[in-house]
């Protein structure tokens, strides 16, 4: 599960309004602090986006461990018939031992970008989705000030609103049945390639 960092979220957040000067004189702010990573825990839509990332860092290392293990392979076949082999029969052995060695590295970086994308993408959604509920509970409740646990150095167990917000954040955002995939671009159709023209013989010509 990645480590939920919410930087907007650092310090809040939410400030429903100037209260009217009788209105301040007489109550207190009402004041909620919340566990933005137990939000990312519990809340369903942070349960399937987690999964989905778990899912998918999955299927990337399975590629991965696959082509290592191929790699594996054909260094023990080298070992094992070195004693045998040609000197260049033994070089083309190396020179593809790199080549696939070199594919395993590019695919390793091509699996940390994609999964960098898919995080920041999903974190950027989820957050999004925070910020929303956090200003219609916010609203609801008359909270004056929201604040992340993040940036608290203490706070009384009974201003701590995680609880609720992660119940009133289920009923606002439902967990998607699928992963969103990404939009594929749209393939130009191919042009039907014309048979070639076959050049008239000459009478008499072979």
């Amino acid at each position: 599960m990645p480590r939920w960092t919410c930087a907007p979220l650092a310090f809040l957040v939410l400030l429903f309004g100037a209260l009217p000067l009788r209105a301040q004189q007489t109550e207190a702010p009402k004041i909620g602090v919340f566990d933005p990573e137990t939000v990312w825990k519990l809340t369903e839509v942070g349960k399937k986006y987690n999964q989905d990332l778990n899912d998918a860092r999955d299927k990337l290392q399975a590629d991965i461990d696959k082509k290592q293990a191929e790699i594996d392979g054909m260094r023990d076949k080298l070992r094992q018939q070195q004693a045998s082999l040609s000197e260049d029969k033994a070089a083309q052995m190396q020179r593809d031992i790199q080549n696939k060695t070199i594919e395993l590295n590019r695919m390793t970086d091509d699996a940390t970008r994609e999964m960098k994308s898919q995080l920041s993408d999903v974190q950027n959604r989820f957050q999004q989705m925070l910020m929303d509920t956090l200003e219609v509970y916010g609203k609801e409740k008359n909270f004056t000030l929201i604040f992340n646990k993040g940036v608290v150095d203490y706070g009384s167990p009974q201003v701590d609103i995680t609880q609720d917000l992660i119940q009133r954040f289920n009923e606002m955002h439902k967990a998607p049945t699928a992963p969103a995939a990404k939009p594929q671009p749209k393939k130009t159709p191919e042009k039907p390639k014309e048979a070639p023209k076959e050049t008239p013989k000459v009478p008499g010509s072979p």
